[in-house]
């Protein structure tokens, strides 16, 4: 539909809508001709990269399942994905050489590699674009259903072991619409893949932005990586965690970048401290629409009003900025309570999820998956609240909620004041083991450098702020930067267990 116009454009490499397509249908061709058909899982290990959207429709094509792998994962965690899922084929960058070199041998039933990158391909492996340029190409669409599965993603492991979230194609088209729709995309659009295209808080503009004719930039994310590439191809959107907001928002070289080309910014992923947002206003002057996304409900399941967006004003209307914003159309939302029954306004629960959007299932895992699909609905795990208004605020993962003295404590609060502070760069605040109540809360923090701030600095921060009880008993300061899951979360589990340890009760 729109063939001379750009499609693709990933560091030197730029491709049209026509020249995409032809490579596409190569790799269909050489996937088919080794032998995979439809229904056959397809692993793929690499940065964000043309090649990434080659994969995504490819696979499509041919009917195949992509399972974009998370590029933080260690061995035995890459091990248990592609045996758990079958993988047959692995498409490998060279930075993973090395990793997937480990795991090799105990991978039984995958039987083709294709690698890309300049150094010793691993053993067995067959160079991608020498393959891409013998194939013959295959631009047959299968035969396949909207309820047949197009992707598995494997949750970060936050809560539990990984478990592969099986999307179907009916999921990703009725997501594709809801983004067109609630972001209000256009031709004139270019997306930048900052966030790491593996995962639901970026893959569901893969599908998007080809429907209207758009071209995508992948970035393989550092800061300084992201302003030359903001500047050399002037994106108008792009989607980032909170993390990667701070990073660049603490950029001493910040300043120097024009951001004039973006109309907005996507974020969350995970709940933003408020005074992340604070200083990402005041160096990335742009549009701030936040979302709501879960792998489970394939990608984007609430988006904010702009002008609901207010970092700095009255109470009531910085309140409104923690909103995750109203149901996109293919989403039913509702808030629980311990026995599924509907709660009213303003009714703390957990958050559910109906409708076209959510998955079909956890790949070969039928206990869990009864477990989070239960009457036709997804139960999220997240705990919220749905306004007068039908706005959607999250104000903790339930795993997260710290129970101290009988009082329900929402990390998300605390951590939105402490991140107000001048001199804090990171917070996570988790429940640990107290005598008394059970549970008492705890701050974890990095200061920005160059800066100095003491525990009774930062307690004293939040008195008046927040009640008394939500006040953290004792802050830890960590040196380095706090641990991440591959999308970019705080993973605040591994922050939690050391704590834990050896105790039969736990959160």
């Amino acid at each position: 539909m729109y063939p001379d116009r750009l499609a693709v454009w990933d560091g030197e490499a730029r491709f049209t809508f026509e020249q995409l397509g032809r490579r596409v249908n190569a790799l269909a061709g050489a996937l088919a001709g080794k032998g995979l058909k439809r229904g056959d899982r397809v692993a793929i290990l690499d940065v964000n990269s043309h090649r990434y959207a080659e994969a995504y429709y490819a696979c499509a094509q041919t009917g195949m399942i992509l399972l974009p792998l998370n590029t933080r994962l260690s061995p035995p965690e890459l091990r248990y994905i592609l045996n758990d899922a079958g993988a047959k084929a692995a498409l490998i960058s060279e930075t993973f050489f090395p990793v997937f070199e480990g795991v090799r041998d105990s991978l039984a039933g995958l039987e083709t590699v294709i690698a890309y990158g300049k150094g010793p391909h691993p053993r067995g492996a067959e160079d991608y674009e020498t393959l891409l340029a013998a194939a013959a190409p295959d631009a047959a669409l299968a035969p396949v259903e909207l309820g047949d599965i197009a992707q598995i993603y494997y949750t970060s492991g936050t809560t539990g072991e990984p478990k592969g979230v099986c999307l179907t194609y009916g999921n990703m088209v009725a997501s594709a619409l809801d983004s067109i729709v609630g972001l209000a995309l256009r031709p004139s659009d270019v997306w930048l893949h900052a966030a790491p295209m593996f995962h639901l808080v970026d893959a569901w503009s893969i599908w998007s932005l080809p429907m209207v004719g758009a071209p995508q930039v992948m970035l393989h994310f550092t800061p300084e990586r992201a302003m030359e590439v903001i500047q050399r191809t002037r994106p108008t959107g792009t989607g980032l965690p909170p993390t990667l907001i701070n990073m660049m928002a603490n950029h001493p070289k910040v300043g120097d970048c024009d951001f004039s080309s973006l109309r907005l910014v996507l974020y969350g992923g995970s709940p933003t401290p408020l005074g992340i947002l604070q200083k990402a206003v005041k160096t990335i002057d742009t549009t701030y629409i936040h979302g709501y996304g879960i792998t489970e409900t394939s990608g984007i399941t609430t988006l904010a009003d702009a002008e609901d967006f207010c970092v700095e004003g009255p109470a009531e209307r910085v309140a409104l900025t923690g909103s995750a914003g109203r149901a996109v159309p293919h989403i039913e939302l509702g808030v629980v309570d311990d026995d599924g029954r509907s709660l009213g306004a303003g009714e703390v629960g957990e958050v559910v999820v109906s409708g076209a959007r959510v998955m079909q299932g956890y790949w070969n895992k039928p206990k869990h998956t009864a477990e989070a699909l239960r009457a036709g609905r997804y139960h999220t795990g997240d705990m919220g609240y749905l306004d007068s208004r039908q706005r959607l605020f999250v104000v903790d993962r339930k795993k997260d909620m710290i129970i101290s003295g009988g009082e329900n404590v929402y990390s998300v609060e605390v951590e939105n004041v402490i991140s107000t502070h001048p001199a804090v760069l990171e917070v996570a605040v988790i429940g640990v083991p107290d005598a008394q109540w059970g549970e008492s809360v705890k701050a974890i923090v990095v200061l920005r450098d160059g800066t100095a701030a003491s525990e009774a600095d930062l307690l004293g921060y939040c008195r008046g702020r927040i009640a008394g009880y939500k006040i953290p008993k004792s802050v830890d300061f960590a040196r380095e930067a706090l641990p991440k899951t591959g999308p970019g979360k705080i993973a605040k589990r591994r922050l939690r267990d050391p704590y834990w340890a050896g105790r039969t009760a736990k959160i």
